[in-house]
């Protein structure tokens, strides 16, 4: 905001969230009874959405007389600051996860592919006999059981992804290249479901170093997402994708029209086990994977809410950047 706009406006009416007013309210207050308060920290929200995290600290302001006569406030930006700190947070608990995944893996495998056996056996042997009622009840829920068992061995496999390195040497890989072959892979469900594709590329970019299969199932994972945010939409489902580049980092970015992520949910998307969706629909891993991949890529993944729906951000140092600090270190 300008100068203008907020001179002579009340700030907690006018520019503080509701769940925020109250708690506002009371660190000014403090400080109008000469309590000082501290790092008390809040969100505010700019001119055309954006959120901004602020260290805020205040003080008594006093005249000659030592007398109360306002508040002084210094409020600090520290989005930057947090949204470092949650990475941080984040890679931490992947490699916890990782420890864990790779622990007990190979012992969840065996015994679910014994009952995946077990009941394919158990089903091609009813199904041989002559069939009724009774029959038929039991082959679909042994239908069942090896489609429970296959799900769980699918889960299991996606965790082992926390915990080991690729087996191929990373390469120089095409960022256009890669979202164009997630988007061929993916084309046709999101032309289906009445999705309008929108794409910013440049006509050509520097390359990132990384694992081509992997970007893609990151650029999956995202287009999948904002698909099944926009299912219940009406009309207007569309997922912008974009690729930047400025000052040797490749931004590529994805944004939907699916109302957005609610706020108080917003920093735990990255969590391993952490869905929204209904159960059965989603694992909760694909985003946490998702952050695995571009974190060994030596890159950061965020995820904000934007007008009419959420984006997520995508930043990769360039080849010439990876190779400018090897010339620095002298390697």
């Amino acid at each position: 905001f300008a100068k203008i706009d907020v001179m002579g406006k009340d700030l907690v009416a006018g520019f503080i969230t509701d769940d925020y007013k109250a708690s506002v309210k009371e660190v000014l207050d403090k400080a109008l009874q000469g309590e000082e308060s501290a790092n008390y920290e809040f969100p505010l929200y700019t001119k055309t959405g954006d959120r901004v995290d602020v260290l805020l600290n205040s003080t008594s302001r006093r005249d000659a007389y030592g007398q109360i006569i306002g508040v002084v406030g210094v409020g600090q930006d520290i989005t930057e600051a947090k949204k470092s700190q949650a990475q941080v947070v984040q890679a931490s608990k992947l490699a916890t996860l990782g420890e864990m995944a790779t622990s007990v893996a190979h012992e969840l495998n065996q015994p679910l592919n014994v009952i995946r056996m077990a009941a394919g056996n158990s089903r091609r042997r009813i199904k041989s006999q002559k069939s009724n009622k009774d029959t038929e009840y039991i082959l679909e829920k042994l239908v069942r059981i090896e489609g429970q068992t296959s799900r769980a061995a699918a889960i299991i496999d996606h965790m082992r992804m926390f915990g080991r390195k690729a087996e191929e040497k990373s390469e120089m890989v095409d960022p256009r290249e890669v979202v164009s072959n997630a988007l061929d892979l993916l084309g046709a469900q999101l032309k289906l479901a009445g999705i309008q594709v929108v794409t910013n590329f440049p006509e050509k970019c520097s390359k990132v170093m990384g694992h081509t299969i992997q970007m893609e199932q990151v650029i999956l994972n995202l287009l999948a997402n904002a698909r099944d945010a926009m299912k219940d939409n009406i009309s207007g489902s569309r997922i912008t994708l974009s690729i930047t580049e400025k000052d040797e980092i490749i931004t590529i970015s994805s944004q939907d029209t699916g109302g957005g992520i609610p706020e108080h949910i917003l920093s735990r998307i990255f969590e391993p086990f952490f869905t929204t969706k209904e159960m059965g629909k989603g694992t909760g891993l694909g985003l946490s994977v998702s952050y695995g991949i571009i974190l060994e890529m030596g890159g950061a993944i965020i995820a904000e809410n934007i007008t009419d729906g959420a984006k997520f951000s995508i930043t990769l140092p360039t080849t010439n950047n990876i190779i400018q600090k090897i010339d620095l270190m002298g390697i």
